[in-house]
């Protein structure tokens, strides 16, 4: 994690020294810092680094200095280019790049990193890369300016903490992970992915350099060559993360995505050297009807793969014991935020049993879904509207778990998607019922237009209209929840790297046709291509969907009585009782099923998990327990 401040007016309000000391706060101790002519810039080489005796930041050519996490996937390349070492730390190359080629930079550098230069003595200069998971934040009051990647040092230099009662409940529609650079609190700003942003004297200026629309398209001579090309750039991107491990670990699943990069990992690591694996397996017990189409445990095409490659090493996680407000003060402290997906403890124990192996990475297989093991869902339209009619027949027909007429999945599937969105909203009401709302007070959501906001962006509960479409909730996801991966590296002490999110390897997938995705009625038609004489048949072939989680009534049901506790917290809490809708909570805990069912978990477990999350991360805020 990456911290500067810049104090130009002497504020007797702001105390940069504590920059170093809150960046360090988890790891024991303060941070690497280094006081400069009207400020401090400060780094942490890992999540549980040690302070350097006498350390200094690393230098562009002129002597600007640089503070950078992440890392630089084409870093010889770029070392060439600048004529300097091979061995050259990315902070320093970074800052070569820059004074070389200035925000253009930017552009040849492959990787997945945030940096800050301090320009001047009121002057930071603010930068991240596209599709980057390292999130930076920044503030300015007066004549401060102060950034960090999570906001807990800006906080700590003496910038005012206050709660943003609009974006808690944007968090509990799902807004606030896609919706704009702005953060939890008042005057906290999210550095936007693929952006430079230049704060000078307080003033910022935002050059958002990058398009996702405006990748090009990729048209090769052959299927065959596109397999050839996305295995390439799957084994660029292992190869990288591979560098810095010493005994790296994965979060593996029984699907397509991790397994293949499972297998990549071990075919490029060194002779001998074993790979661990960790996965999250459901506590035994009735976890209802697992829905068409689902799985609900990856154990055993994980041990099928194990047993393939003995060099692999799983280990199965049941998480005993956890719920979805396990260590929720952690979390808040360590990236200061709160987003809904914290009630998802499928990882949890992954993650600590990750730390006790001693792994120094865990990789995982984050974007998979969206890059080479993508299943473009969007065809269904795509088909349609380019009379692709036997393509289209085919992936109807195949579909898993869909056991309707092939009428009724065609003008779901293909015709409803491209009517209006409000004859899609009534058609889909008419018969599906209303759709479940956040547990939102109704002024509130009128007020900020939650339900129109969310149906332009996610659609009328409905999939992917266009590959435009998909791009575009792609590039917005991809932008938050860099909090979290910080939150947890500090936690744990290993380092995080989701291997798809890869910069060639992203690009490349959203430039190629849709029928490289599905073909002949196979969805995920690429991966399944890929994984040829790599996985297990029966796991290649697989068409079913994992269905993570399936113990939630198990694990949650012993918790409803503090579950109504918390709910009575927010009915007492000044400002989350004008945004939460406590009453509606309420009915739907008395609703809680007296077995598991997709329901319930969906639409009473979800909504009061974020309510809830909601409500605590206010009181953290407050400094309330």
């Amino acid at each position: 994690m990456i911290a500067a401040g810049l104090d130009w007016g002497g504020d007797s309000r702001y105390d940069l020294s504590r920059i170093a000391f809150s960046l360090g706060l988890l790891s024991g101790g303060a941070a690497d810092s280094e006081d400069l002519d009207t400020g401090v810039i400060a780094q942490m080489a890992g999540p549980r680094a040690r302070p350097v005796r006498g350390w200094q930041a690393a230098r562009t050519p002129s002597g600007l200095p640089v503070a950078f996490v992440g890392w630089v996937d084409n870093s010889d390349e770029i070392a060439a280019e600048l004529h300097l070492s091979g061995d050259t730390g990315f902070a320093s190359l970074y800052g070569a790049a820059f004074e070389r080629w200035g925000n253009a930079a930017e552009r040849r550098l492959i990787g997945d990193y945030a940096a800050i230069i301090v320009q001047g003595p009121a002057t930071l200069r603010l930068s991240r890369a596209p599709w980057s998971v390292h999130s930076l934040f920044w503030a300015s009051d007066g004549t401060v300016t102060l950034a960090a990647s999570v906001p807990r040092p800006i906080f700590a230099a003496g910038f005012p903490k206050v709660g943003n009662p609009d974006l808690y409940a944007e968090a509990l529609s799902s807004l606030a992970t896609v919706q704009g650079d702005s953060h939890f609190f008042e005057g906290i700003n999210r550095t936007p992915q693929g952006a430079v942003v230049t704060i000078d004297h307080g003033k910022a200026e935002v050059d958002r350099w990058y398009d996702p629309h405006a990748i090009g398209r990729t048209r090769l001579a052959s299927d065959a060559d596109y397999v050839d090309a996305a295995s390439r750039h799957l084994a660029d991107a292992v190869r990288s993360a591979l560098r810095p491990a010493r005994k790296p670990g994965i979060f593996l699943s029984g699907g397509l995505d991790s397994p293949l990069i499972a297998v990549e990992c071990m075919a490029q690591m060194a002779e001998g050297q074993k790979l661990q694996s960790f996965t999250f397996e459901p506590m035994p017990g009735d976890h209802g009807n697992v829905s068409a189409g689902h799985f609900a445990s990856d154990r055993p095409a994980v041990e099928a793969l194990a047993q393939r490659y003995p060099r692999l090493q799983p280990h199965f996680v049941q998480n005993e014991g956890i719920n979805f407000a396990h260590r929720l003060e952690d979390y808040f402290l360590a990236g200061d935020a709160a987003y809904p997906a914290y009630s998802l403890v499928e990882m949890h124990g992954p993650w600590q049993a990750a730390a006790d192996a001693g792994c120094d990475w865990l990789f995982t297989g984050e974007f998979g879904n969206q890059t080479f093991s993508n299943d473009g869902r969007w065809a269904f339209v795509e088909f349609m509207r380019r009379g692709k009619w036997i393509e289209l027949w085919r992936v109807l027909r195949d579909f898993p778990g869909d056991d309707r007429s092939m009428l009724r999945k065609l003008a779901a599937r293909s015709l409803l998607p491209m009517l209006p969105a409000a004859v899609r909203g009534a058609l889909r009401t008419l018969v599906h019922g209303p759709a479940e709302k956040p547990l939102i007070r109704p002024e509130v959501m009128e007020r900020l237009q939650i339900q129109e906001r969310r149906a332009e962006f996610f659609g009328e509960r409905e999939w992917f209209r266009s590959h435009e479409q998909f791009v575009e909730v792609f590039w917005r996801q991809a932008s938050s929840g860099g909090e979290m991966v910080y939150a947890i590296e500090q936690l744990h002490g290993f380092r995080l790297r989701g291997i798809p999110r890869y910069r060639p390897l992203i690009e490349f997938c959203l430039s190629i046709p849709t029928q490289q995705f599905v073909r002949d009625g196979q969805m995920r038609w690429l991966a399944r291509r890929m994984a040829m004489d790599k996985l297990p048949e029966a796991q290649r072939t697989n068409v079913n969907y994992g269905l993570h989680g399936v113990d939630w009534h198990q694990r949650n049901t012993p918790y409803l009585p503090e579950m109504r506790v918390e709910l009575e917290r927010i009915a007492d809490d000044p400002m989350m009782s004008q945004i939460v809708d406590v009453d509606r909570a309420v009915e739907l805990l008395d609703k809680w099923p007296d077995r598991p069912t997709v329901h319930g978990r969906a639409e009473i477990l979800y909504p009061v998990a974020a309510a809830i999350i909601a409500g605590r991360f206010a009181r953290y805020v407050d400094g309330r327990n």
